[in-house]
Protein backbone atom coordinates (compact mmCIF):
# COMPACT_ATOMS: atom_id res chain seq x y z
CA UNK A 1 0.00 0.00 0.00
CA UNK A 2 1.02 3.64 -0.80
CA UNK A 3 0.46 5.49 2.31
CA UNK A 4 0.38 8.45 0.54
CA UNK A 5 -1.69 7.49 -1.89
CA UNK A 6 -4.18 6.57 0.80
CA UNK A 7 -3.82 9.93 2.70
CA UNK A 8 -4.79 11.80 -0.98
CA UNK A 9 -7.49 9.74 -1.39
CA UNK A 10 -8.89 11.10 2.21
CA UNK A 11 -7.29 14.76 1.82
CA UNK A 12 -9.14 15.16 -1.63
CA UNK A 13 -12.84 14.79 -1.07
CA UNK A 14 -12.36 16.43 2.01
CA UNK A 15 -10.39 19.67 0.92
CA UNK A 16 -10.42 19.78 -2.66
CA UNK A 17 -12.76 21.95 -5.09
CA UNK A 18 -15.02 19.56 -6.88
CA UNK A 19 -13.32 19.84 -10.55
CA UNK A 20 -10.24 18.71 -8.80
CA UNK A 21 -12.31 15.85 -6.99
CA UNK A 22 -13.76 14.54 -10.31
CA UNK A 23 -10.58 15.13 -12.07
CA UNK A 24 -8.65 12.86 -9.99
CA UNK A 25 -11.37 10.12 -9.73
CA UNK A 26 -11.47 10.26 -13.20
CA UNK A 27 -7.63 9.66 -13.49
CA UNK A 28 -7.52 7.22 -10.25
CA UNK A 29 -10.50 5.04 -12.08
CA UNK A 30 -8.54 5.02 -15.31
CA UNK A 31 -5.47 3.58 -13.38
CA UNK A 32 -7.15 0.94 -11.79
CA UNK A 33 -8.75 -0.42 -14.47
CA UNK A 34 -5.51 -0.17 -16.56
CA UNK A 35 -3.45 -1.70 -13.76
CA UNK A 36 -6.43 -4.37 -12.71
CA UNK A 37 -8.43 -5.31 -15.48
CA UNK A 38 -10.69 -8.58 -15.21
CA UNK A 39 -8.10 -11.48 -16.03
CA UNK A 40 -8.87 -15.40 -17.09
CA UNK A 41 -5.98 -17.58 -15.35
CA UNK A 42 -5.33 -21.35 -14.96
CA UNK A 43 -3.42 -22.13 -11.67
CA UNK A 44 -4.24 -25.99 -12.34
CA UNK A 45 -5.84 -28.99 -13.26
CA UNK A 46 -8.46 -28.48 -10.07
CA UNK A 47 -12.16 -28.36 -10.56
CA UNK A 48 -12.16 -28.48 -14.79
CA UNK A 49 -16.22 -28.16 -14.62
CA UNK A 50 -15.92 -24.75 -12.33
CA UNK A 51 -15.65 -21.49 -13.30
CA UNK A 52 -14.54 -19.70 -10.22
CA UNK A 53 -14.66 -15.79 -9.73
CA UNK A 54 -12.30 -14.19 -7.58
CA UNK A 55 -13.34 -10.82 -6.17
CA UNK A 56 -10.60 -8.32 -5.48
CA UNK A 57 -10.22 -5.05 -4.74
CA UNK A 58 -7.77 -2.46 -5.33
CA UNK A 59 -5.76 -1.90 -2.57
CA UNK A 60 -6.31 -0.56 0.20
CA UNK A 61 -9.95 -0.57 -0.72
CA UNK A 62 -12.05 1.73 1.07
CA UNK A 63 -14.36 1.72 4.64
CA UNK A 64 -15.20 -1.57 5.87
CA UNK A 65 -18.77 -1.52 4.81
CA UNK A 66 -18.34 0.30 1.08
CA UNK A 67 -15.58 -3.17 0.41
CA UNK A 68 -18.89 -5.22 1.60
CA UNK A 69 -21.24 -3.73 -0.84
CA UNK A 70 -18.68 -3.81 -3.43
CA UNK A 71 -18.57 -7.44 -2.92
CA UNK A 72 -22.10 -8.17 -3.04
CA UNK A 73 -22.36 -6.69 -6.64
CA UNK A 74 -19.92 -8.55 -7.76
CA UNK A 75 -21.24 -11.49 -6.16
CA UNK A 76 -24.04 -10.79 -8.29
CA UNK A 77 -22.57 -10.39 -11.52
CA UNK A 78 -20.22 -13.78 -10.45
CA UNK A 79 -23.81 -15.65 -10.30
CA UNK A 80 -25.53 -14.10 -13.01
CA UNK A 81 -22.69 -15.32 -15.45
CA UNK A 82 -22.48 -18.77 -13.94
CA UNK A 83 -19.54 -18.51 -11.91
CA UNK A 84 -18.12 -19.45 -8.50
CA UNK A 85 -17.49 -16.16 -6.57
CA UNK A 86 -15.03 -16.37 -4.04
CA UNK A 87 -13.43 -13.05 -2.07
CA UNK A 88 -9.58 -12.35 -1.99
CA UNK A 89 -8.92 -9.57 0.91
CA UNK A 90 -6.03 -11.64 1.51
CA UNK A 91 -3.61 -11.01 -1.61
CA UNK A 92 -5.34 -7.97 -2.12
CA UNK A 93 -5.20 -6.51 1.31
CA UNK A 94 -7.42 -3.66 2.59
CA UNK A 95 -7.43 -1.38 5.01
CA UNK A 96 -8.15 -4.11 7.80
CA UNK A 97 -5.79 -6.30 7.41
CA UNK A 98 -3.92 -7.28 11.03
CA UNK A 99 0.22 -8.46 10.81
CA UNK A 100 -1.01 -12.02 12.10
CA UNK A 101 -3.56 -14.45 11.56
CA UNK A 102 -7.24 -14.44 12.87
CA UNK A 103 -9.29 -17.57 13.16
CA UNK A 104 -6.73 -19.50 10.97
CA UNK A 105 -7.12 -16.92 8.68
CA UNK A 106 -4.84 -13.57 7.21
CA UNK A 107 -8.11 -13.44 4.54
CA UNK A 108 -9.74 -10.24 5.98
CA UNK A 109 -13.34 -11.46 4.73
CA UNK A 110 -13.06 -14.85 6.29
CA UNK A 111 -12.22 -12.94 9.62
CA UNK A 112 -16.02 -11.88 9.48
CA UNK A 113 -17.69 -13.82 7.01
CA UNK A 114 -18.34 -17.23 4.92
CA UNK A 115 -17.14 -17.46 1.33
CA UNK A 116 -20.23 -17.21 -0.79
CA UNK A 117 -22.14 -20.20 -1.35
CA UNK A 118 -22.05 -22.65 -4.50
CA UNK A 119 -25.92 -22.68 -4.76
CA UNK A 120 -25.36 -25.90 -6.93
CA UNK A 121 -23.70 -27.94 -4.65
CA UNK A 122 -23.94 -26.00 -1.53
CA UNK A 123 -20.11 -25.75 -1.10
CA UNK A 124 -17.99 -23.02 -0.24
CA UNK A 125 -14.39 -22.70 -1.49
CA UNK A 126 -11.19 -21.57 -0.10
CA UNK A 127 -8.83 -19.85 -1.79
CA UNK A 128 -6.44 -22.44 -1.32
CA UNK A 129 -8.28 -24.87 -3.94
CA UNK A 130 -9.44 -21.66 -6.33
CA UNK A 131 -5.94 -21.32 -6.63
CA UNK A 132 -5.10 -24.71 -8.04
CA UNK A 133 -8.04 -24.97 -10.56
CA UNK A 134 -8.28 -24.61 -13.90
CA UNK A 135 -10.88 -21.80 -14.66
CA UNK A 136 -10.25 -18.65 -12.71
CA UNK A 137 -11.76 -15.33 -13.65
CA UNK A 138 -9.91 -12.19 -11.39
CA UNK A 139 -12.33 -9.84 -10.56
CA UNK A 140 -11.70 -6.07 -12.34
CA UNK A 141 -10.49 -3.95 -8.95
CA UNK A 142 -12.78 -1.12 -8.92
CA UNK A 143 -16.29 -1.68 -10.76
CA UNK A 144 -19.02 -0.60 -9.11
CA UNK A 145 -22.03 -2.89 -9.48
CA UNK A 146 -24.65 -1.07 -7.83
CA UNK A 147 -25.16 2.84 -6.24
CA UNK A 148 -24.57 1.23 -2.79
CA UNK A 149 -25.19 4.14 -0.83
CA UNK A 150 -28.57 5.16 -1.74
CA UNK A 151 -30.25 2.55 -4.69
CA UNK A 152 -34.28 2.95 -3.48
CA UNK A 153 -35.30 0.22 -6.23
CA UNK A 154 -36.39 -2.58 -4.27
CA UNK A 155 -35.64 -4.91 -6.34
CA UNK A 156 -31.97 -3.57 -5.80
CA UNK A 157 -32.61 -4.35 -2.44
CA UNK A 158 -33.98 -7.60 -2.70
CA UNK A 159 -30.81 -8.97 -4.66
CA UNK A 160 -28.89 -7.48 -2.18
CA UNK A 161 -30.21 -8.90 0.40
CA UNK A 162 -30.27 -12.70 -0.91
CA UNK A 163 -25.97 -11.85 -2.15
CA UNK A 164 -25.75 -11.26 2.00
CA UNK A 165 -27.41 -14.48 2.75
CA UNK A 166 -25.17 -16.39 1.09
CA UNK A 167 -22.44 -14.92 2.34
CA UNK A 168 -23.41 -14.83 6.07
CA UNK A 169 -21.49 -14.39 9.41
CA UNK A 170 -19.43 -16.89 9.78
CA UNK A 171 -20.02 -18.80 13.65
CA UNK A 172 -17.34 -16.18 15.49
CA UNK A 173 -18.89 -13.34 14.02
CA UNK A 174 -22.67 -14.64 14.53
CA UNK A 175 -21.73 -15.91 17.93
CA UNK A 176 -20.26 -11.99 18.57
CA UNK A 177 -23.20 -10.36 17.67
CA UNK A 178 -25.79 -12.49 19.28
CA UNK A 179 -23.77 -11.91 22.75
CA UNK A 180 -23.96 -8.28 21.87
CA UNK A 181 -27.88 -8.58 21.18
CA UNK A 182 -28.43 -10.16 24.53
CA UNK A 183 -26.39 -7.99 27.02
CA UNK A 184 -28.80 -5.10 25.54
CA UNK A 185 -31.79 -7.09 28.07
CA UNK A 186 -34.28 -5.32 26.06
CA UNK A 187 -37.86 -6.10 27.56
CA UNK A 188 -40.11 -8.64 25.70
CA UNK A 189 -42.70 -6.30 25.10
CA UNK A 190 -40.44 -3.51 23.63
CA UNK A 191 -39.45 -2.94 20.36
CA UNK A 192 -36.86 -0.07 19.22
CA UNK A 193 -35.94 2.71 16.69
CA UNK A 194 -32.61 2.50 15.70
CA UNK A 195 -30.86 5.24 14.71
CA UNK A 196 -27.39 5.70 13.34
CA UNK A 197 -25.19 8.53 13.50
CA UNK A 198 -22.12 9.13 12.06
CA UNK A 199 -19.28 10.93 14.01
CA UNK A 200 -15.67 12.01 12.64
CA UNK A 201 -15.16 11.55 8.74
CA UNK A 202 -18.81 11.89 7.86
CA UNK A 203 -19.74 14.85 9.95
CA UNK A 204 -16.98 16.67 7.80
CA UNK A 205 -17.05 17.46 4.21
CA UNK A 206 -16.45 14.38 2.19
CA UNK A 207 -17.13 14.97 -1.58
CA UNK A 208 -20.01 13.35 -2.71
CA UNK A 209 -20.94 11.44 0.94
CA UNK A 210 -24.17 12.33 2.51
CA UNK A 211 -24.53 15.07 5.12
CA UNK A 212 -25.16 13.46 8.07
CA UNK A 213 -27.74 13.66 10.78
CA UNK A 214 -26.33 15.50 14.12
CA UNK A 215 -27.26 14.48 17.47
CA UNK A 216 -29.09 17.70 18.14
CA UNK A 217 -31.30 17.35 14.93
CA UNK A 218 -31.95 13.50 16.03
CA UNK A 219 -33.72 14.92 19.20
CA UNK A 220 -37.19 16.12 18.26
CA UNK A 221 -36.86 13.39 15.54
CA UNK A 222 -37.08 10.82 17.77
CA UNK A 223 -39.52 12.40 20.44
CA UNK A 224 -41.91 12.79 17.20
CA UNK A 225 -41.10 8.97 16.33
CA UNK A 226 -41.87 7.38 19.32
CA UNK A 227 -45.02 8.69 19.51
CA UNK A 228 -46.64 7.72 16.08
CA UNK A 229 -44.23 4.56 15.50
CA UNK A 230 -45.58 2.90 18.94
CA UNK A 231 -47.85 -0.22 18.64
CA UNK A 232 -50.51 -0.55 20.68
CA UNK A 233 -49.78 -2.88 23.77
CA UNK A 234 -45.61 -2.35 22.82
CA UNK A 235 -43.51 0.04 24.57
CA UNK A 236 -40.93 1.81 21.94
CA UNK A 237 -37.25 2.33 22.86
CA UNK A 238 -34.13 3.71 21.22
CA UNK A 239 -30.95 1.92 20.01
CA UNK A 240 -28.34 4.38 19.18
CA UNK A 241 -25.52 3.27 16.59
CA UNK A 242 -22.84 6.17 16.92
CA UNK A 243 -18.97 6.38 17.39
CA UNK A 244 -19.36 9.55 18.82
CA UNK A 245 -19.43 8.77 22.81
CA UNK A 246 -20.98 12.71 23.06
CA UNK A 247 -23.43 12.11 20.56
CA UNK A 248 -24.71 8.92 22.31
CA UNK A 249 -24.29 10.45 25.64
CA UNK A 250 -27.16 13.30 24.38
CA UNK A 251 -29.73 10.70 23.03
CA UNK A 252 -29.27 8.88 26.31
CA UNK A 253 -29.77 11.95 28.42
CA UNK A 254 -32.70 13.09 26.83
CA UNK A 255 -35.38 9.45 26.78
CA UNK A 256 -35.60 6.68 28.65
CA UNK A 257 -35.56 3.26 27.68
CA UNK A 258 -31.74 4.26 25.21
CA UNK A 259 -29.81 1.08 24.14
CA UNK A 260 -26.19 0.50 23.17
CA UNK A 261 -23.18 -1.73 23.02
CA UNK A 262 -20.13 -1.19 24.56
CA UNK A 263 -18.25 -0.45 21.63
CA UNK A 264 -15.09 1.89 21.72
CA UNK A 265 -15.82 5.24 20.81
CA UNK A 266 -14.32 8.97 20.10
CA UNK A 267 -14.84 11.18 23.06
CA UNK A 268 -15.26 14.89 23.09
CA UNK A 269 -13.01 16.06 20.77
CA UNK A 270 -10.68 12.92 19.85
CA UNK A 271 -12.14 12.95 16.23
CA UNK A 272 -11.79 16.54 15.28
CA UNK A 273 -8.53 15.88 12.96
CA UNK A 274 -9.15 12.32 12.06
CA UNK A 275 -9.73 10.94 8.25
CA UNK A 276 -12.39 8.01 9.15
CA UNK A 277 -13.80 6.56 11.76
CA UNK A 278 -11.29 3.21 11.27
CA UNK A 279 -8.89 5.60 12.90
CA UNK A 280 -10.69 4.25 16.42
CA UNK A 281 -8.09 1.13 15.63
CA UNK A 282 -5.42 3.54 18.17
CA UNK A 283 -7.98 2.56 21.02
CA UNK A 284 -8.58 -1.07 19.97
CA UNK A 285 -7.40 -3.42 17.41
CA UNK A 286 -8.27 -3.05 13.49
CA UNK A 287 -10.05 -6.98 14.08
CA UNK A 288 -11.96 -5.57 16.82
CA UNK A 289 -12.89 -2.46 16.10
CA UNK A 290 -14.88 -4.29 12.41
CA UNK A 291 -16.02 -6.80 14.65
CA UNK A 292 -17.62 -4.09 17.24
CA UNK A 293 -18.83 -1.85 13.85
CA UNK A 294 -20.28 -5.07 12.12
CA UNK A 295 -21.86 -6.11 15.71
CA UNK A 296 -23.70 -2.48 16.22
CA UNK A 297 -24.98 -2.70 12.22
CA UNK A 298 -26.49 -6.34 13.08
CA UNK A 299 -28.33 -4.52 16.03
CA UNK A 300 -29.56 -1.80 13.51
CA UNK A 301 -30.98 -4.70 11.32
CA UNK A 302 -32.77 -6.49 14.18
CA UNK A 303 -34.70 -3.10 15.26
CA UNK A 304 -38.23 -2.94 14.47
CA UNK A 305 -37.84 0.28 12.77
CA UNK A 306 -35.09 2.66 11.29
CA UNK A 307 -34.02 6.22 10.69
CA UNK A 308 -30.84 8.05 9.35
CA UNK A 309 -29.47 9.47 7.21
CA UNK A 310 -27.53 7.73 4.18
CA UNK A 311 -24.73 5.84 4.96
CA UNK A 312 -22.71 2.68 4.31
CA UNK A 313 -23.65 1.42 8.01
CA UNK A 314 -27.38 2.36 7.62
CA UNK A 315 -27.83 0.89 3.94
CA UNK A 316 -26.42 -2.17 4.76
CA UNK A 317 -28.54 -2.68 8.09
CA UNK A 318 -31.60 -1.88 5.76
CA UNK A 319 -30.06 -5.00 3.42
CA UNK A 320 -29.07 -7.28 6.49
CA UNK A 321 -32.64 -7.04 7.49
CA UNK A 322 -34.40 -8.07 4.58
CA UNK A 323 -37.93 -5.65 4.11
CA UNK A 324 -38.99 -6.57 7.51
CA UNK A 325 -38.74 -2.73 9.06
CA UNK A 326 -42.28 -1.65 10.25
CA UNK A 327 -40.94 1.62 9.51
CA UNK A 328 -37.85 2.81 7.36
CA UNK A 329 -37.15 6.62 7.40
CA UNK A 330 -34.64 7.74 5.29
CA UNK A 331 -33.33 11.56 6.41
CA UNK A 332 -32.15 13.57 3.42
CA UNK A 333 -29.90 16.61 4.19
CA UNK A 334 -28.04 16.61 0.58
CA UNK A 335 -24.72 16.04 -0.37
CA UNK A 336 -21.41 17.64 0.58
CA UNK A 337 -20.28 19.51 -2.28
Amino acid sequence: MNSFLDKMRSWIPAHAPEWVFKASMAVWEAYKNLTMPEQKKSFGNKNPDKTFFVIRLYPPAAGFLADYNYVLGYMKYAYDNGWIPVVDMQNYQTLYNEDHPIHGTTNVWEYFFEQPLDPATGKRYTLEEVYQSKNVILSNGSDQRCNFTGDKDPEVLKWQHEMAERAPFNAEMQAYADKVKASLDVPENMDLIGIAMRGSDLNKRFYGHAVQLTADEAVPLLQDRLQCWKKSGRELGVFVKSEEQTALDLIASKFDNVFYSDSVRFKLGESDHVNRSSDLTDKSSKYENTQQYLGDIYLLSQCDCIISTMNNGYYTAIIWNGGKFSHLETIDKGRYK
